[in-house]
């Protein structure tokens, strides 16, 4: 499978053998807590957990380079219109027309553009220790239907084989003359046309296949399915879903009681 579609890295680590629904609960938690903060700190600690995380789980640098290669445009951009368009309190460092940087409405652009970042690397961690298949059961275990569930493993696992189809088919036509690159906008677009009801009858063919499959093991015939894997939630898991659930609590009751992450630079105002 595509390693562009299929995020997952085979290891034998601590956060691989993670029950997947656990894994699950820690970006929900991450995302609460970094959703309620500003504070510029609070977005540096959990972007160092999250990497200690992923490199004591042995994921490869590149793919840690490569999230950060995704994030950052977004992050910088995050950053720049936070200052041009937020004017800080203070004494400015700059100050030119509506533009006026000083140094909260900088930390508060540098904690926006930190929190994006946390967040993308607290979704990719879950995603580079879990397979696709057991993502979709940690799913459907904590209540979705089984229906979707098989429409999600499906997407999950035709995506590859479309977009590997695609450039089959887009290889083919070009050796038979057909030309991408010539003309305006609209003329590349409608060149790709061939392409496109090439792929159109190769899904309908894969979809009425699939679908005698699917007919064919009795899909929405009301049986309770079983699963040939089962998800074991160990005691391991137990003891990190109490540390996740208490940690998210204090930070959440230390937030409202002493508002620690209000402030941009320091953690009580």
């Amino acid at each position: 499978m595509s390693a562009v579609y299929d995020l997952y890295q085979p290891s034998e680590s601590w956060l691989h053998r993670l029950d997947p629904r656990v894994k699950l609960l820690f970006v929900l938690s991450a995302s609460v807590v970094l959703l309620a903060s500003r504070n510029v700190w609070v977005m540096l600690a959990t972007l160092a957990a999250v990497h200690a995380a992923l490199w004591s789980a042995r994921i490869a640098g590149r793919r840690i380079a490569w999230v950060w290669r995704v994030t950052l445009p977004t992050m910088a951009l995050i950053a720049a219109l936070w200052v041009a368009l937020y004017p800080g309190r203070g004494p400015a460092w700059v100050e030119v027309w509506v533009l006026r940087v000083t140094t909260e409405n900088v930390a508060e652009g540098l904690a926006m553009a930190l929190r994006i970042g946390a967040l993308a690397f607290a979704v990719f961690a879950w995603l580079f220790s879990t397979d696709q298949a057991t993502l979709v059961r940690s799913l459907v275990a904590l209540g979705m239907p089984h229906p979707w569930g098989l429409i999600l493993a499906m997407a999950l696992r035709y995506l590859p084989t479309m977009a590997g189809t695609f450039r089959v088919i887009s290889d083919a036509q070009q050796a038979r003359a057909l030309d991408l690159t010539r003309g305006n906008l609209v003329a590349r677009a409608k060149a790709y046309l061939p392409i496109v009801v090439a792929m159109l009858i190769t899904a309908l063919r894969t979809a009425e296949n699939l679908s005698r499959a699917l007919e064919s093991r009795a899909l929405g015939a009301g049986v309770r399915r079983t699963y040939f894997r089962q998800l074991h939630y160990r005691w391991v898991d137990a003891v990190w879903t109490v540390a996740i659930v208490v940690a998210t609590g204090l930070f959440l009751w230390a937030r409202i009681t002493w508002g620690v992450g209000a402030a941009p630079l320091r953690l009580v105002p």
